[in-house]
């Protein structure tokens, strides 16, 4: 069996229970829901996380996150076991949005968390035009729990660099 990257280099695998509980607290920080909100069970139907803005008072503003962790160690190709991930978080994401929304900019946020590993695929795949129509962010989460997030600003800034090296 062939060792992926993430293995050679001992660096630990993160589960998506793990990747919640990261992105729930950083939101927190934002002013978006309680972090001490019990996290949904993988079993569980629905978004994984769901979290109303508290801070600095109570409005009608709304994140809803799609989260992933990484593959086992027993999977044969873990970049292309990544790549189908990439694909149903946003899959799934988008298959929660509104219909009925009045206006473009109404009070929903949507995102998509990751582990570190998955940032080369998530930020060369999502396009920044689609996070800018869709209010999509991208969530990544190290091993130590922090969380780094990218809105399509940032997305396009990377994207463009990218562009012009190739």
């Amino acid at each position: 069996m062939q060792k992926s990257k993430l293995q050679s280099k001992n660096q630990k695998l993160l589960k998506e229970q793990f990747v919640k509980k990261a992105v729930l607290k950083y939101l927190a920080s934002k002013g978006f829901g309680n972090p001490k909100k019990k996290i949904t069970d993988l079993r569980e139907r629905g978004v994984d996380i769901k979290v109303q803005k508290l801070r600095p008072k109570r409005i009608g503003w709304y994140y809803l996150v799609e989260c992933k962790g990484d593959p086992s160690e027993r999977v044969k190709y873990p970049n292309g076991w990544r790549s189908s991930a990439v694909n149903s978080a946003v899959g799934q994401i988008i298959s929660r949005m509104h219909t009925r929304r009045r206006a473009l900019y109404g009070g929903y946020n949507y995102g998509v968390a990751f582990p570190e590993s998955f940032k080369n695929k998530v930020l060369k795949t999502i396009p920044f035009y689609v996070c800018n129509r869709l209010r999509l962010s991208i969530f990544l989460v190290d091993g130590r729990g922090g969380v780094e997030k990218y809105d399509h600003r940032r997305l396009k800034v990377i994207q463009n660099k990218n562009d012009h090296k190739n």
